[in-house]
C-alpha cells in the first residue's frame, strides 16, 4: 500500500458514528473504501451519504447505483438525497456551484442528524488543499484564507489532507476498486477546475513540489493563526466590557496590528477586508466614527472603541418612591431610604437628598433640555455641558442613570448632586439615595 494511504490515521474518530459524503468519484471512495476497512480497529461507526444533484441525467443516475453496491458490499448504511440544483440556482440567483455546495451540505446535515452522526467525513485531499490555499490567496485573503481547510473544522472531518490525490487512485487501482468519473471535473469553467486543470500543473512544471508546498504552507499558516487567535481572545477577556450601550474595548495605542485586526473581526464577523482596514485606522485615531455591517455604529473616544447599536434606544423612566426603589431595566436600580445617615463623602453611589425635593421624582435617562445646578455652583446649565465637562464619553451619555424632576436633573448619578437637591437640614430626616448596580463600565470611568 502506498506509504501516504499506509500513514492515515483515523485514531481522533475513536468513539464517534462518521458519515461518509460518497459521490462515486475516486477520492470518496477511496475514502469510504478506508473508512469502512479501519472502522473495527479504530473504534468508530460509519454511515454513507450520497446526494444527486439533479444536473447529470443518467450520468448522475449511475452514480447512484454505483454507490449503492458499493456500500452494500461494504456493508455500510447509505443515505441519500436528491436535489433540483439548476432551479434552486435559478430561485436565488446564484451559480450552479454554489447552489450544488449549498443544497448539498444541507442534505448532509439532515442525513448526519436522521442518522445520529457526530462528524461529517469529506474527501478533501492535499491537493485539494493547495487548490484551496491557492483560490484564498488570489483573492487577496488573510490568514484565516491562507490556512486552507483543517482536518476537524465544526461537525467536518478532513482525514485525508496530508494525502495527495495521486496516492488515492493508486490505492484503488492497486485494490482493483473501480470509480466513477464526473465529466465536468474535465472542463475549466470554474475557479477550481481551471487551477486544477490549467494553473496549478504549469505552476509545477517550475515548482514540482508546489501542491505539497502549498498544503505545507496552510498547515504552518494555521498553527500561527491558532497563536494570533489565543491571543486575541485573552486581549478581548482583559479589555472588552459591556453594557446597556453595547461593547467597548479599552486601548492603550500599544496594540500589535495582528493582534488588533484578530480582536475586530472577532468582535464583528461580517467585517470585509476595505472596513476591516478603515476600522484599524480609526482605532489608530483619537476620535471618530463609522458604521460597520449589522447595525453597528463604531466610534473612537479618548482610549475606548465603542461598539454601539444603530437603532435608538427608547428614554426610560421609572418613578422613585419615597422609601423605595426605582429600576431602570439593563441600566441600574436606585434604593430610597428615609431617616438619619451619616456622610459618606468618598462613595460617589450613595447621596444624602432633601426628600422634599424629590417628590415627584422619577428615574430615568437623559431627554433633551434637561437642565443641572452642580452643587456649590452658582447656576444651573445645560446638562449635556456638564457632562461634556466631566468627560464622560459621548456613547455613555444615553444611559447615565438620573434622579430628575420634570426637566430638572437632582442627582447625575455617580457624577454629581445638584444643588437643588442638597440637604439643608441635617437635623431632620434625609433621603438617602444608593445606586446598586450601576454598570462597571459607566461607573468607572477616568474623570
Amino acid at each position: 500500500m502506498d506509504s501516504d494511504i499506509a500513514s492515515t490515521r483515523f485514531e481522533d474518530a475513536r468513539g464517534k458514528r462518521l458519515l461518509a459524503a460518497v459521490s462515486g468519484g475516486a477520492d470518496s471512495v477511496a475514502l469510504l473504501v478506508l473508512l469502512a476497512r479501519r472502522r473495527e480497529a479504530a473504534g468508530f461507526e460509519l454511515a454513507a451519504a450520497h446526494y444527486h444533484h439533479g444536473i447529470r441525467g443518467e450520468a448522475a443516475d449511475a452514480d447512484a447505483e454505483f454507490v449503492r453496491q458499493l456500500c452494500a458490499k461494504l456493508r455500510v448504511q447509505l443515505i441519500e438525497g436528491r436535489g433540483d440544483v439548476p432551479a434552486l440556482a435559478r430561485a436565488r440567483s446564484i451559480g450552479i456551484e454554489a447552489a450544488a455546495r449549498e443544497a448539498r451540505y444541507a442534505f448532509l446535515r439532515d442525513a448526519k442528524r436522521r442518522c445520529g452522526a457526530d462528524w461529517i467525513a469529506l474527501a478533501h485531499h492535499r491537493d485539494d488543499q493547495a487548490e484551496t490555499v491557492l483560490m484564498h490567496l488570489l483573492r487577496g485573503a488573510g490568514p484565516d484564507g491562507a490556512c486552507g481547510m483543517a482536518r476537524l473544522e465544526g461537525d467536518l472531518y478532513r482525514p485525508l489532507l496530508d494525502v495527495p490525490r495521486r496516492a488515492l487512485r493508486e490505492f484503488l487501482e492497486g485494490e482493483g476498486i473501480p470509480w466513477r468519473e464526473d465529466a465536468s471535473n474535465a472542463i475549466p469553467d470554474t475557479p477550481r477546475n481551471a487551477l486544477r486543470l490549467n494553473v496549478l500543473p504549469e505552476i509545477e512544471r517550475s515548482y514540482p513540489s508546489a501542491a505539497e508546498a502549498l498544503a505545507r504552507h496552510a498547515k504552518l499558516m494555521r498553527i500561527e493563526r491558532d497563536f494570533v487567535a489565543g491571543q486575541a481572545e485573552d486581549f478581548l477577556r482583559r479589555r472588552l466590557e459591556s453594557g446597556p450601550y453595547g461593547r467597548r474595548l479599552r486601548l492603550d495605542g500599544s496594540e500589535a496590528e495582528a493582534l488588533l485586526r484578530r480582536a475586530l473581526r472577532s468582535l464583528c464577523p461580517k467585517l470585509d477586508a476595505a472596513r476591516t482596514d478603515a476600522l484599524v485606522e480609526l482605532v489608530r485615531q483619537p476620535r471618530g466614527a463609522m458604521e460597520l455591517p449589522g447595525g453597528i455604529r463604531a466610534e473612537r473616544t479618548n482610549g475606548k472603541l465603542y461598539l454601539l447599536p444603530t437603532a435608538r434606544r427608547q428614554n426610560l423612566e421609572a418613578p422613585l418612591p419615597l422609601p423605595g426603589e426605582a429600576e431602570l431595566s439593563g441600566v441600574a436600580r436606585v434604593r430610597a431610604e428615609i431617616g438619619s445617615f451619616p456622610l459618606a463623602p468618598d462613595d460617589r453611589f450613595t447621596e444624602l437628598c432633601d426628600p422634599a425635593a424629590l417628590r415627584g421624582a422619577v428615574l430615568r435617562t437623559r431627554r433633551s433640555g434637561d437642565r443641572f445646578h452642580p452643587l456649590g455652583a452658582p447656576g444651573d446649565r445645560l446638562l449635556s455641558d456638564y457632562l461634556t465637562d466631566r468627560k464622560l464619553d459621548r456613547p455613555l451619555r444615553d444611559f447615565l442613570p438620573l434622579v430628575a424632576a420634570g426637566s430638572r436633573v437632582l442627582w447625575a448619578c455617580g457624577l454629581g448632586l445638584s444643588e437643588t437637591a442638597r440637604v439643608r437640614d441635617f437635623a431632620s430626616p434625609a433621603a438617602k439615595l444608593t445606586l446598586i448596580p450601576i454598570t462597571k463600565d459607566a461607573s468607572e470611568e477616568d474623570r
